[in-house]
């Protein structure tokens, strides 16, 4: 903030500048607008419908007897229509992903956000609603924007609200504004007049405030009061230059680099361009003192218009701004005079009178004098005279009849009506010739394409607002923190902001059963994810662009019972879809245990969990593989093992039967037979046994010395060992 701007005096006078010009510039509109809400107003008390100069004579006040002057009110109820209308639309933004690495699911949930700030602002039923009745009315609405502490709670959170401006006469802002929602105005400010007292607490320290109108204003201007003090909260919209330079991990604003970095760059010749930012500072202003000031998150004034119908200042003349009373004044005086003339002529004219003759009514004089104002069952008459002549019976006159122009006046008065504001009979509840439900939405909408200059300006007041909030967002929630987001059926859900995080949006999962953190299912959208029990969507609305457009269709009930009695006819003529979308049926259904019934009729494939645990049995069966190979890899290192063993140890054996023999023969040839035999029994034994259970007889050889057997091998050849055992052949 410069010097020049942040002195005081320069401020006071800048504000006191643009209020002068600000209020010449809609003046013409402040006396119209006045004089719109009184029309509007109107009743039998007041008679703001009648001319003052016309009143004034039928009143009897320049002398005369008082005629009639009444006040049939059509007006409002014309007006009632636009603004239920509106009231009953779901007001609301709706949020896209653009590119440069935004996601739809972060979009849906600034989108959450956003309708959560409305609804803790309670902003459909205040902020809108004064803007709607201020653009129908007068032609000109508006709601404001402000960032304050998070109630109720011990915290430095700060969050949004939207605050309503019920006299939208007390906004003066830029007339140098040319876009049609006003969006490039660059200064606006409130002013409003506060009681003394309420100021004092309000703004401590500050009770010294000048009583003294300030420098630049008229003394009749009443800026400041004895009793009041006017508070104007000024917001100027200023430009930051700054220049973007192309590095290595991005691009990167100069005004966040160190400056020895911005020297290399240069000295490397990088690319770079100037950009423009934009910054919005408020200022607190009483008489003659700024008793508050500072620079704000938004980069848009966070007055936000909604505009009626707009007449540009053009060739001299003031602009100017009009609302559905405007076209309504002359219809509704014409119709308020025909009225009152009707009444007058049939009040001056009298009742139907009785004709009869005097001697049909002699004698009952009294009976007949009240015949017009009370209810006698009877009327005694004389039907002879005194000679016994019949007297001619009593008839009434004919009564007098109204004008037939009076009637007709207020017929076209009304037709006039009608047509200045597109909304006819069936628009306005009466019966028609219409019958089935598509005919009258048809005539319906004709009345909404009459009026839907009213509805567009609605929606583009607030793609104003969606603009303002998504750059402010990522400015007050610039820590990692959890906030609500609301779902257009009304269902709150958790979002945890997080800047730090590396993509526009992921999923993240309770611990374990093991305390661990668990990670989510590969293979199935983040959408399936946040359907996991526990599962909590974390965003990083730094990352990326998003757009913003305006919602002001039907309320989400109204789309839903539309949505549930189409689906309703399409089962009818195609029952076989039941079993396909029978949860969609009863999901857009409104009446009790409708949600529980669609769980049971979901498809188990749209079920997260049946994904999650298909992964879990996947991982089962792995582990399983793992566990099943090493048991059979364990099992045959023991066999081999076991084997091993065995052939060790039958190595063993023989070589100690060995060592015997060879011991024994060289003692006791005769021994060493002996052991032949047994061996060779116990051979026999291990092999298949006979079924006898005995071991047959092994025939023993010739006694003496064993036969050399034929052989052309001599003694001492290469298959005899070096030293033969003696005995075992002959030598």
């Amino acid at each position: 903030m410069s010097e020049s701007v942040s002195d005081t005096a320069d401020i006071i006078s800048e504000v006191q500048k643009r209020y002068e010009e600000a209020s010449g510039h809609t003046s013409q509109w402040r006396g119209r607008a006045r004089d719109d809400l009184r029309f509007f107003h109107a009743d039998a008390y007041n008679h703001a419908q009648w001319d003052d100069a016309v009143y004034q004579a039928r009143a009897g006040t320049f002398g005369g007897s008082p005629r009639p002057c009444l006040t049939i009110n059509k007006t409002a109820q014309h007006v009632f229509q636009v603004e239920n209308e509106a009231r009953q639309s779901q007001m609301g933004v709706k949020v896209n992903a653009t590119g440069f690495g935004s996601m739809a699911e972060t979009a849906d949930a600034i989108e959450g956000i956003i309708r959560h700030i409305e609804y803790q602002s309670n902003a459909q039923q205040n902020a809108y609603a004064c803007a709607i009745q201020g653009q129908v009315r007068t032609g000109l609405g508006w709601f404001h924007v402000v960032t304050d502490y998070v109630p109720g709670v011990d915290t430095f959170d700060q969050d949004f609200f939207i605050k309503s401006v019920p006299n939208g006469l007390s906004v003066y802002f830029d007339p140098a504004a040319r876009e049609p929602d006003h969006s490039d105005q660059n200064w606006a400010m409130i002013v409003e007049e506060m009681d003394r007292g309420e100021f004092d607490k309000l703004y401590p320290g500050h009770e010294d405030v000048s009583r003294d109108p300030i420098s630049g204003l008229q003394s009749d201007s009443e800026w400041v009061s004895d009793n009041t003090v006017r508070v104007a909260t000024y917001y100027r919209r200023s430009e930051k230059n700054d220049t973007l330079w192309a590095t290595p991990t991005g691009p990167m604003r100069q005004s966040e680099m160190p400056p020895e970095l911005v020297e290399d760059f240069r000295t490397m010749k990088a690319s770079s361009r100037p950009i423009t930012s934009h910054m919005v500072d408020k200022y607190v202003i009483a008489g003659n003192t700024v008793v508050a000031q500072g620079e704000t998150v938004f980069s848009l004034i966070p007055l936000i218009p909604m505009v009626g119908i707009e007449t540009r200042a053009t060739d001299g003349n003031d602009a100017d701004y009009a609302g559905l009373v405007r076209a309504l004044i002359d219809p509704q005086r014409m119709f308020n005079y025909t009225a009152s003339a009707y009444v007058e002529s049939v009040a001056l004219q009298t009742k139907a009178p009785w004709l009869a003759s005097a001697e049909a009514i002699e004698g009952y004089t009294n009976e007949w004098s009240q015949a017009n104002t009370s209810n006698a069952a009877v009327l005694p008459y004389n039907a002879l005279s005194e000679d016994g002549q019949p007297i001619p019976i009593p008839t009434r006159i004919e009564p007098p009849s109204g004008s037939t122009g009076h009637m007709q006046g207020m017929q076209s008065a009304d037709q006039w009506m009608q047509m200045v504001t597109g909304q006819y009979q069936a628009e306005m509840g009466a019966p028609g010739n219409e019958k089935s439900g598509v005919a009258i939405q048809q005539r319906q909408r004709q009345s909404d394409t009459a009026n839907y200059h009213y509805t567009d300006n609605q929606g583009m007041a607030l793609r104003y607002l969606g603009r303002l909030l998504i750059d402010a967002i990522p400015r007050v929630y610039d820590t990692q923190r959890a906030v609500q987001s609301l779902g257009m059926d009304g269902a709150q859900t958790g979002v945890v902001i997080d800047p730090s995080m590396q993509t526009s949006a992921q999923v993240a999962l309770p611990p374990g059963a093991d305390g661990q953190p668990q990670q989510p299912p590969q293979g199935i959208s983040l959408e399936k994810q946040r359907q996991i029990d526990g599962a909590i969507l974390a965003i990083n609305p730094t990352i990326g662009r998003f757009d913003v457009e305006a919602d002001v269709g039907p309320a989400f009930a109204t789309r839903k019972q539309d949505a549930f009695n189409a689906l309703t006819q399409i089962i009818q003529a195609a029952p076989a879809l039941m079993g396909q979308i029978g949860d969609l049926v009863f999901q857009s259904a409104d009446f009790p245990l409708a949600d529980e019934i669609a769980d049971r009729l979901k498809p188990a494939s749209d079920d997260p969990r049946l994904g999650q645990a298909q992964q879990t049995i996947q991982q089962l069966q792995a582990q399983l593989q793992q566990v099943t190979q090493q048991l059979k890899d364990k099992q045959a290192e023991q066999q081999h093992t076991v084997v091993k063993d065995a052939m060790a140890a039958d190595t063993n054996q023989y070589k100690a039967e060995t060592d015997r023999m060879a011991a024994i023969g060289s003692t006791d040839p005769e021994a060493l037979r002996v052991l032949v035999h047994q061996l060779v029994s116990e051979a026999l034994r291990n092999g298949a046994p006979p079924s006898s259970g005995t071991t047959p007889a092994v025939q023993d050889g010739p006694p003496g010395p064993l036969p050399r057997l034929p052989s052309s091998n001599p003694p001492g050849g290469e298959i005899h060992a070096a030293n033969p055992v003696t005995g075992a052949v002959e030598a």
